[in-house]
Formats: C-alpha cells, structure tokens, sequence
C-alpha cells in the first residue's frame, strides 16, 4: 500500500493530452484511487476560470493551485484561500524593460479571474482560445498600472519567441532578482510573480491546511514552472516530455509523455 496520500498534477503538458484533454482511463484511474482516499489536485499556470472545468471533471474536492503558486482556491465553495500578487512597480519595471530593449513580446497581465492584454494578435487569440476565456483588451497595461495604483497584477506573462525566451528570463532576472519569482511553463512563455508565488510554496501550504507530510506528496509536472513542487514532495515526477536539463531535480522520470506518463507514475505507485 503506498504511504502516498495527495497527488499533485500540471495541467498542460502533463495531465492534458495534445488535444487538452484528460484521455478516459487517466480519468477512470484517478477516479479509482480517489475512492481509495487518495486525494488529488491540480497545481496549473492558468487562472482558476480555465483550470475549474477540469478539477470538475476529475471530481476533486481538495483546493486546487492556480497561477503558478499565486493562488489557492477552494473549488467547493470557490473561496480564495491564498493570493499573492505582483507589486506593480515590479511589473511597470518589466514592461520598462522590454521597451528599452525594443522587445515585441506578447504581453499579459492576469487579475485574479481577469487577464488583460495590450498585444492583439493571432498568437494572443490561440492563447485565449487554449485558456477557454476571453482577455480584456486596453491600450496600453503600463498606462493601465499607473492609472490603478491599488491595483497589484497575479502574474505577469510575456509570450516570446522560444528563440529569445531564456535570455530575456535571464535578463529580467539579473534587473529584478530576490524581488520577483520567474519562471517558464513553455519554451515561449516568461512568467514574473511575486517571489514567493511558486506551485512548492503553495503545494507546502496546502499539504500543511490537510495535515499531510511532505513525504506523503507526490508531485507530477513537466516544466521549469514546475520544478519547485518537484523538489518540495516527497516523490517529483517528471513526464518524458519534459526538458531533458531539468530531470535531475526528479526522483523519477517516466517513459510515457503527458497524460500517459501521469498513468504510468499512478499504476508505479499505487496497487
């Protein structure tokens, strides 16, 4: 009988397949160890709008992680648990940055259930249409934030080209340091949050509220947005699709990629 009492899962790259769908016998398996008292959850990027539909059809009762770690949210009685924001001279800093630097990232500020964004394109209605919302467009979001100084953004998200992704993570981190947290759940996408906003945080958070021990967490994902909630639990699982520099930080990597890695790791397990 395994000692392992919470799962943990990412949603895209991880549990969704290629269609962003969990295929049936992940569903049924999972459903299976629920029944058992294994509780599972979900620790995503996405906002909670567009992580809920799938908490729903996996019938989980535990809060869900949303916003890479900014956000815990008890999918119940949809209640805010926990919520760190990005201060938003953080954010004007960024934005500053990437003006500077002539960047043409995608640019997108997510408030809460809210995204906005001020880069109409079609590579922004893909990302609408993945997410299953709809973003607010405004003019300009460093005018945004200068025009609503109590307003503090969730998360920061540049869309990049995968090209420049990692040195722009890099640069960002160099200016900003200790002040922020940044991170990549794609090779095109650049998450800035607050510094303590990451899924080991939140998942050490949500594991304390359900009196689990760390060594009792297993935690699936398979991005570097992930790695936090890797090293935190007692068992971090990697899916094969995962970067190939990152599967270190993992106790275990298995053979199958998303969905069907996720199979693999409960059916390795649990009886």
């Amino acid at each position: 009988m395994s000692s392992i009492r919470l799962v943990v899962m990412d949603l895209d790259g991880t549990l969704l397949d290629e269609k962003r769908t969990v295929p049936e016998p992940v569903r049924q398996r999972i459903n299976e160890l629920q029944q058992k008292g294994v509780l599972f959850t979900l620790a995503t990027g996405r906002l909670f709008p567009s992580a809920i539909r799938y908490a729903r059809q996996l019938s989980l009762h535990t809060p869900i992680i949303v916003c890479n770690g900014a956000m815990i949210r008890d999918i119940l009685e949809d209640r805010m648990l926990h919520h760190l924001t990005l201060n938003r001279e953080l954010a004007l800093e960024v934005l500053r940055l990437l003006k500077d630097r002539g960047h043409d990232a995608l640019r997108f500020s997510f408030y809460g259930d809210e995204v906005l964004t001020d880069t109409p394109h079609e590579q922004t209605e893909n990302y609408q249409q993945g997410l299953g919302v709809s973003f607010s467009n405004v003019a300009d979001l460093s005018e945004h934030l200068l025009q609503t100084p109590d307003e503090h953004p969730t998360m920061l998200v540049l869309m990049t080209d995968p090209a420049i992704t990692h040195p722009l993570t890099a640069e960002i981190a160099e200016k900003l340091g200790d002040s922020i947290f940044i991170t990549n759940s794609h090779d095109y996408f650049v998450e800035i949050l607050h510094p303590k906003a990451t899924k080991g945080e939140a998942l050490a958070q949500l594991a304390a509220s359900l009196s689990i021990p760390r060594e009792s967490v297993m935690a699936i994902g398979d991005n570097r947005n992930d790695l936090s909630m890797i090293r935190w639990a007692g068992q971090g699982v990697l899916v094969a699709n995962s970067p190939q520099e990152i599967r270190g930080d993992a106790d275990w990597v298995t053979s199958a990629s998303r969905s069907w890695g996720v199979l693999e790791a409960l059916n390795r397990y649990f009886d």
